[in-house]
């Protein structure tokens, strides 16, 4: 058994840190928690879980505030989770297995996230590795990174441990403060990490406060790198920036700039179902319909529906206006409690009783 330590930073977190704990209690793990200047409960609840607590002075870095955790763990091999983050399935035999055959390697758990309309986002994050190997970087949206670059090849695998994630949850209000926080720490970083991620951290911030030509002056910066597809970043900075466009109401220029990244994103769903959200918006139905059916077989994805209930809704909804209400019932049928189709379904319902009784 290779011991554990799980290290986490918070603030005022006393509504989220026991959901965030109790999970863990039942495994032997080490809990690490470093308060970085909390004024309500947190700490004292804390208490009741790990005698391991210490205060950082917060100095607008979160890398430094881990690297403070880490260093505090009493065992090399670190599990990193946020206060609003929640256990929820783990193979504690085979993240041992794993560890031992990945010695230089960091574990990416899997993370569900709800955004601001209730989408579930999924993701993958770096969250498990030796502290004699890894670190954190830069101040925030920090990287796990080699401590020795020229010693360590940086890889990364999936671990057995799922999370949901409660961050993105609260007030459109809250969320624009919050993106206001971050992005002030992002644009001060900008001069020393002049690079894709940075422009893309700045980007999702604009987004997320729905400045969206800030957002697309920011992706653009980050997409003038030479970047690699399979990385979900990337990935996530491509689809956001098309809907930044389409925000813009440049559905023109979206549905080309898609077109000439295809070849490199068409096993990712996401992206192609915003071509066929591109086309729907302008009204190429047929096109859309091709490129819905075509997400419905992409094996990848971020946003969850993308590759299913969300594109059989759109391939509903173009039915119906097309008069095919026949198809258009068949297609929103397939998209289970999904609350857009089943009101389209009702409506359909409707329609069909009214006809009914005019004959």
């Amino acid at each position: 058994m290779i011991p554990i330590s799980v290290c986490i930073i918070t603030k005022n977190e006393e509504n989220r840190i026991r959901k965030c704990l109790a999970p863990l209690a039942p495994y032997p793990f080490e809990i690490v928690v470093v308060d970085t200047g909390s004024t309500d409960k947190t700490v004292e609840i804390v208490s009741e879980y790990t005698d391991h607590i210490y205060h950082f002075d917060w100095i607008s870095d979160f890398a430094a505030a881990r690297n403070f955790s880490i260093a505090k763990a009493s065992y090399d091999w670190i599990l990193v989770l946020d206060s609003d983050e929640y256990l929820t399935e783990l193979d504690l035999e085979q993240l041992y297995r794993l560890a031992e055959q990945n010695p230089e390697g960091v574990g990416r758990l899997e993370r569900s996230s709800l955004d601001i309309a209730g989408t579930l986002l999924i993701d993958r994050v770096e969250r498990f590795f030796n502290r004699n190997v890894y670190h954190y970087e830069r101040p925030i949206h920090e990287q796990v990174l080699p401590i020795h670059p020229g010693k360590t090849a940086y890889y990364d695998y999936p671990i057995p441990l799922k999370v949901d994630h409660e961050g993105y949850v609260g007030s459109q209000e809250y969320m624009h403060e919050k993106a206001k926080r971050y992005l002030a720490i992002l644009l001060q970083s900008e001069k020393d990490f002049p690079d894709s991620y940075t422009y893309f951290q700045i980007g999702q911030s604009y987004y997320i406060m729905e400045d969206w030509e800030n957002a697309r002056k920011y992706f653009e910066k980050g997409l003038n790198f030479d970047l690699a597809p399979s990385s979900e970043f990337v990935q996530l900075m491509v689809v956001h920036y098309g809907y930044s466009l389409l925000h813009l109401g440049e559905n023109e220029s979206t549905i080309t700039f898609l077109e000439q990244l295809a070849p490199c994103f068409q096993d990712y769903a996401d992206f192609v179902f915003l071509q066929g959200y591109a086309h729907f918006q302008s009204k190429n139905y047929i096109k859309a319909v091709l490129y819905f059916i075509q997400a419905l077989q992409a094996p990848h994805f971020h946003i969850q529906g993308t590759n299913s209930y969300m594109a059989c809704y759109y391939i509903g909804v173009i039915y119906n206006l097309m008069g095919d209400l026949k198809m258009a019932r068949t297609f929103f049928e397939k998209c289970g409690d999904f609350e857009k189709a089943r009101i389209c379904l009702k409506e359909l319902d409707e329609l069909e009783q009214k006809t009914q009784r005019a004959t």
